[in-house]
């Protein structure tokens, strides 16, 4: 016996009372989020790369300071990074979230290369400030960065496999 056919009507617009709105999109939140984080991206990033610009590599107080300078504005770029990933990975947009996650791998690099050229240029920061008072801040500074130079990139690198790994895809075993 043949199935029966059914036949469909188009479904006409839903008329909704007066006064009443219409359903939120579920992922609006997520869009708002990632759009945030793209805006925070895009204005931290430039700003860190406006700190790099011109580039006097082989001038160690002009590296002492850009490095210390981009350590300060990290919070910024990574708070848009992270912003964006979970936007991305909560639509399931595998492109972007691979995207971000690259990003994140990339900067966490520069910043450990930053941190070795920083690191070069501390034994003579200490040689040229003597007097206590300075020395101290300097001690300070030192501090900062070397803390702000290890949690900013390990985060990052996990910012960035949370991007990446999941986008990976897993192929069939060859028995």
């Amino acid at each position: 016996m043949a199935a029966p056919h059914l036949m469909l009507k188009p479904t006409e617009p839903e008329s909704r009372p007066l006064g009443k709105k219409p359903p939120l999109s579920p992922t609006l939140g997520w869009e708002l989020l990632g759009w945030a984080g793209l805006a925070f991206l895009v204005v931290g990033g430039l700003d860190l790369l406006m700190g790099w610009v011109p580039l006097r590599l082989g001038n160690p107080e002009w590296e002492f300071a850009t490095v210390s300078r981009t350590f300060d504005n990290l919070p910024i770029t990574v708070l848009g990074l992270t912003m964006l990933l979970a936007s991305v990975a909560a639509r399931n947009i595998e492109w972007a979230m691979r995207a971000t996650g690259l990003v994140a791998l990339l900067l966490a690099a520069f910043l450990l290369l930053a941190l070795v050229v920083y690191a070069l240029d501390i034994p003579l920061a200490f040689r040229v400030v003597t007097l206590p008072a300075p020395r101290s801040g300097l001690k300070r500074a030192v501090l900062k960065a070397a803390v702000q130079g290890t949690l900013y990139p390990l985060a990052l690198v996990a910012i960035g496999v949370k991007g990446i790994r999941p986008t990976l895809r897993v192929r069939p075993r060859l028995s």
